[in-house]
């Protein structure tokens, strides 16, 4: 298994975890969506010390960052609903 196939393991783990789509996972990673899905399919990242960074840690989760995105906080106050 070469390092892109492993990154793209262990992105799509993270984001099955949390129970997001690439769409709000992306966001939360504030990358493109067509970019997070060619993580997600082995085509790699320029960055990947940096992914796998965000991915690991706790602070960084999907779900403490939609929490603390100031743009999920707009969108709840505008609607009424969370993400």
């Amino acid at each position: 298994m070469d390092e892109n196939e492993k990154i793209a393991q262990e992105v799509k783990a993270w984001r099955a975890k949390g129970g997001f789509t690439a769409e709000a996972a992306a966001k939360v990673l504030g990358i493109p969506r067509r970019t997070f899905e060619g993580i997600e399919q082995g085509r790699g990242f320029p960055y990947p010390v940096l992914l796998r960074v965000a991915i690991e840690s706790e602070a960084l989760s999907l779900q403490a960052m939609l929490e603390n995105s100031p743009r999920v906080e707009h969108r709840r106050q505008k609607t009424g609903r969370s993400i």
